[in-house]
């Protein structure tokens, strides 16, 4: 992931291109206030899922789940519309279908073992759960994005700095895309008509590669299973049928940052 050139940069980035001085310097822009009355969170959410098999066909099927942040973090990284670097060329993400090869940020390709989705309704989702990131396009540098970007809620960019081996342990980390709002190139926004949001599994964990930009493939999270109550647990492994078990998705590709820490790093 990197950044435009602007005065007083403060954070270089993948190229050891600098982060605009915004980012240093800025409050996180919060969601313009709306108007309308929210309606009460939903409960409960449906959920579309599509995977690869043993035997190499695609299965589907739809659920209905809690609509609470472990079930929707797997399904909410990348807006329709939004275009993955494949073996075939560009697709977009409503239009990949479990088998094929998605070509990843780390120099190779991945299968796509995995489709997650589900719809974001206008008001319906709490304040920060329904809010969508935009990125404009070239707001990170040239052809980064090729085109304006909508990204999900649950969505993580992949930030390379030598800084973050300090926080990380690496010079590279996963950071939500919420973090790098400024209000400016990069600004929060809220759906006014219902919006589908997609994430994918691959075989290996790995960063993909959207409009120029590199976007983590879904993972849960390493220790899941001593985190979450067995009956929760079970529901949310049943929307993997491709693995035996969580612990499957194997290691992380990168390590991940908080929001906060992201702050932290931007103002040291």
């Amino acid at each position: 992931m990197s950044y435009p050139h602007r005065p007083a940069a403060s954070l270089a980035v993948q190229g050891q291109r600098p982060v605009a001085s915004s980012l240093s310097t800025r409050k996180l822009q919060a969601p313009l206030p709306d108007a309308r009355p929210q309606q009460a969170r939903a409960l409960t959410r449906r959920y579309e899922t599509a995977w690869l098999t043993a035997a190499g066909n695609v299965e589907s099927s739809t659920r209905i789940a809690p609509a609470t942040a472990l079930f929707e973090e797997a399904f909410s990284a990348l807006a329709r519309g939004a275009l993955v670097a494949t073996e075939a060329g560009p697709v977009a993400v409503e239009d990949l279908v479990p088998g094929m090869r998605a070509l990843t940020a780390e120099g190779r390709a991945e299968t796509i073992t995995w489709i997650g989705s589900m719809t974001i309704y206008p008001n319906a989702a709490g304040e920060s759960d329904g809010t969508l990131t935009r990125i404009t396009a070239e707001a990170f540098g040239a052809n980064r994005p090729i085109h304006d970007l909508v990204l999900g809620p649950r969505a993580r960019l992949l930030l390379r700095d030598a800084r973050c081996r300090a926080v990380a342990g690496s010079d590279t980390a996963y950071v939500p895309a919420r973090a790098v709002v400024d209000g400016v190139s990069v600004i929060e926004l809220r759906p006014v008509v219902p919006i589908n949001v997609f994430h994918l599994v691959l075989a290996r964990q790995s960063s993909l590669r959207v409009m120029g930009l590199e976007v983590e493939s879904y993972h849960p999270g390493t220790g899941i299973e001593a985190m979450v109550e067995p009956r929760m647990l079970a529901l949310f492994s049943a929307f993997f049928p491709q693995l035996a078990r969580l612990a499957d998705f194997g290691p992380h590709a990168h390590p991940r940052l908080t929001r906060f820490e992201v702050e932290q790093l931007l103002e040291g």
